[in-house]
């Protein structure tokens, strides 16, 4: 069996791995165990677990990329209705893989800090989309920041509380949400 043929099978036991028990119960033994491989096969090919984590991060990214793209195919000129779409469309991802709302924000016991993981914070298309939604609508700079602001935090927040269990992402939640974000854009 070739190297990246077994770090590719750990990446995806890593996403299952999250999918079932989220980011704070991971276990490299577990992916391991599932992958067929010793416990110590993810070493060869992560330098800890955090790193393979940032891995499955990035694979997850890719998923929301793609996810995004297919969101977006049929509204070709329609900023607004692109803009809409992507923001939905984040909040059914998250619906759909609740576990992975644990890599989009997580506290920093060094700073006493919360900060954004790579996942989602490398897709800045809803940042792009607003900037052309204002300039279409000749919005000054700081209505464009508060829109981005506005949005992000309402995103992030659910995605937070759906984490926590503040609130779920259920089917009436949702067209709770589209109605905010359809009020927004």
């Amino acid at each position: 069996m070739e190297s990246g043929d077994v770090r590719q099978r750990l990446i995806e036991a890593g996403v299952r791995e999250l999918a079932q028990y989220g980011a704070q119960a991971f276990s490299l033994r577990r992916v391991a165990q599932s992958c067929g491989v010793s416990c110590a096969a993810p070493y060869r090919h992560f330098r800890d677990k955090q790193e393979l984590i940032q891995a499955v991060a990035d694979a997850i990214n890719r998923d929301w990329s793609a996810r995004q793209v297919r969101a977006l195919e049929p509204l070709k000129d329609d900023v607004a209705a692109q803009l809409r779409a992507v923001c939905k469309e984040y909040l059914r991802f998250l619906r759909d893989n609740p576990n992975f709302c644990a890599l989009i924000t997580q506290w920093d016991e060094q700073t006493g800090k919360w900060h954004l993981n790579r996942l989602f914070d490398q897709s800045s298309l809803t940042k792009r989309l607003i900037v052309r939604y204002a300039s279409e609508h000749h919005m000054d700079a700081q209505e464009v920041y508060c829109r981005v602001y506005a949005i992000r935090a309402m995103l992030y927040g659910a995605a937070m509380m759906n984490q926590h269990d503040d609130m779920r992402l259920t089917d009436a939640a949702l067209e709770a949400l589209d109605r905010m974000i359809d009020g927004q854009i």
